[in-house]
């Protein structure tokens, strides 16, 4: 679930685009949906490892963990839309 949850709004937030500098309703969902997909991963990542240690899942389950971090990470950073 929380996989699902980051992965749309990590979608959603890449796919959301302001239509110039004063259009501030989309910088903020932007910021909105790139945090909860950032905390939906982060949330996720311990227990994800936990059950990879546990060789409940196997080792590649760890890759959709880190692939999701990073870009909610990166939306929120590197490839935030300037103002």
């Amino acid at each position: 679930m929380g996989f699902l949850l980051s992965g749309a709004a990590s979608t959603i937030a890449y796919l959301s685009h302001p239509l110039g500098p004063w259009d501030h309703q989309a910088y903020d969902h932007i910021h909105l949906f790139a945090t909860i997909a950032l905390t939906c991963a982060l949330l996720t990542a311990p227990i994800t490892a936990l059950a990879v240690a546990r060789r409940w899942l196997r080792l590649w389950w760890l890759v959709p963990c880190v692939v999701l971090t990073g870009a909610a990470w990166g939306r929120l950073t590197v490839f935030l839309p300037g103002r």
